[in-house]
């Protein structure tokens, strides 16, 4: 992008040339001063490709710029020029281009008429995975080299750049009509897009545990239950949990664009001794005179989230009536004090609630089909991926886990379907007879070995061979029967460390629980490879 037009795309999401006062641009870094802050869009202005850092105070916004110059990088772009070139014309020619977003492996379009769009010729171009549509969106899945072809596409149709989001976190392009269906999608899209930022802290988590796990008592006996290094380890480890609403509080002020100082106070005040010691004590208390439920909040998820969620529109209210001067002094000030009782009394009670009855019924499902259920969720897998299910079980799931520190609905199966997949990927490599195919193969072992995202191939090879759906069908099916029949629980969220990851989540609980899950990930990927080698004959279908 030129320095020209990133700077014209700044000021417009600064509220456009009138609302600037005064402006200094030198050495990468521009320094804006605006007469209204709530024309500011701070997020957005974060997102833009070329922004390598944003900081607001008062009336001032400081933006630290980085643009690519680097030549090699620039004539990596070249190579995707024929394909940028062709999926343009193909969606309808950039007039047709409302909007274009990439995230780990999809180029997104929004378009103005989706009858321009010819989505069988998509299909056909070359380096595409497939294609698909979801929610006002036409998503063309390319693999790993999504970010090349992306900065190609927006330069040829001059379109906005934006950063990359995380997989099925966007908005929709057009407003559709209100119903239960779509209300109940938006708020799965609200959560996990809240959710997804802190993974890493679960995997820091988990790998904590690992080494605990493996040096303690109950297995090297390196270090005993009473060292401080084994006490220290566990610490660091439940820490993450039990201070979980710092961590979402984080998330979803920058997911929502919330004032994020108030959303970690909010948090704060969840967890502070105050509340924390009249729960303790079972004392009743209250706020401002409303009597307030006696709750723990740590290790939990819902509270803080529907709490920034209203934040949100407390904030935008207190930004329209209170003048400019007083905005840095008042608005955050009012609005923890607003929130303290919505947050408490209502909000706080709700999403504990929620939290613990879907927790019940999930652990009940668990404890009376478990084989069931693993059968079932590891072998449709792949279509749970393709139609937008994994999300909201993945939601429920994630609940269980943050109160009870294990799962045995979803995160075990995942970790089968997982390894069923690399052995199919392997198998598909080995037995196909075009370099292209192979070339699909290798895109697809390496995204879900290095990186668990597998749609590249759910659509480069399973959609497009059903006899390799079909082992993948079936092995993950005898992978996921024996994981739930065997009552094996992930303990770890290590599912998307590269190769080992599988393995790690059953580590830190008993000996046959580790010993068993490996058992049924590793049958599933002996099970995937032994039969693509069998049955598939190294044509598409």
């Amino acid at each position: 992008m030129k320095e020209e037009q990133l700077l014209q795309q700044i000021i417009h999401l600064a509220g456009g040339k009138a609302n600037i006062s005064r402006s200094n641009y030198a050495s990468g870094v521009l320094e804006l001063f605006v007469k209204d802050c709530s024309l500011v869009k701070i997020e957005e202005i974060r997102e833009v490709m070329g922004v390598a850092d944003v900081f607001m105070r008062r009336s001032r916004i400081r933006i630290e710029i980085k643009l690519i110059t680097d030549i090699k990088e620039r004539i990596t772009m070249s190579q995707y020029t024929e394909m940028a070139t062709r999926l343009i014309d193909l969606v309808g020619g950039k007039d047709n281009v409302t909007e274009v977003l990439h995230c780990m492996t999809r180029l997104r379009f929004r378009l103005k008429d989706e009858k321009l769009l010819n989505a069988e010729e998509i299909k056909k171009v070359e380096g595409v995975l497939g294609f698909q549509k979801n929610v006002g969106e036409y998503q063309i899945i390319i693999g790993a080299k999504v970010d090349d072809v992306y900065q190609e596409v927006v330069r040829i149709g001059e379109f906005l750049e934006k950063r990359a989001i995380q997989e099925n976190l966007d908005t929709p392009a057009v407003k559709e009509r209100v119903s239960f269906k779509k209300i109940g999608s938006k708020l799965f899209e609200l959560i996990s897009g809240c959710i997804t930022p802190v993974i890493p802290a679960f995997v820091i988590m988990g790998m904590l545990n690992t080494i605990a796990a493996l040096l303690g008592p109950s297995v090297l006996n390196v270090l005993s239950a009473q060292s401080n290094v084994y006490i220290l380890l566990t610490g660091m480890a439940s820490a993450v949990t039990y201070f979980l609403p710092f961590l979402l509080a984080y998330s979803a002020s920058r997911k929502l664009g919330a004032n994020t100082i108030v959303s970690l106070v909010m948090a704060a005040l969840l967890m502070s001794p105050v509340i924390t010691g009249a729960v303790t004590a079972g004392k009743s208390f209250t706020v401002f005179g409303i009597p307030m439920m006696l709750i723990n909040y740590s290790t939990t998820f819902l509270p803080i989230i529907l709490i920034v969620a209203v934040q949100v529109y407390i904030e935008k209210f207190l930004n329209k009536i209170i003048p400019n001067v007083l905005k840095a002094m008042l608005v955050p000030t009012l609005t923890v004090l607003i929130m303290a009782p919505i947050g408490l009394c209502a909000l706080g009670p709700i999403g504990n609630w929620l939290g613990t009855g879907l927790a019940s019924v999930l652990m009940a499902l668990s404890e009376h089909a478990g084989f069931l259920e693993g059968a079932l969720v590891a072998g449709l897998y792949p279509f749970l991926v393709a139609f937008g299910m994994g999300g909201p079980i993945f939601l429920a799931t994630f609940t269980v886990y943050t109160q009870t520190g294990l799962d045995y609905l979803y995160f075990p199966f995942m970790a089968v379907y997982g390894m069923c997949i690399e052995g199919v990927a392997i198998a598909y490599i080995i037995k196909s007879k075009s370099a292209n195919a192979k070339q699909v193969g290798i895109v697809a072992l390496t995204s879900q070995a290095l990186g668990a995202v597998s749609e590249p191939t759910i659509y480069g090879i399973l959609f497009k061979n059903k006899v390799c759906l079909a082992v993948t069908v079936v092995s993950s099916a005898i992978g996921g029967f024996y994981i739930g029949l065997t009552h094996i629980a992930m303990v770890n969220l290590t599912v998307s460390i590269p190769v080992i990851g599988p393995f790690l989540m059953f580590s830190g609980s008993t000996t046959s629980n580790m010993v068993n899950g490996c058992i049924g990930v590793v049958a599933a990927f002996i099970l995937g490879f032994v039969g693509t080698l069998i049955f598939y004959k190294g044509k598409e279908d």
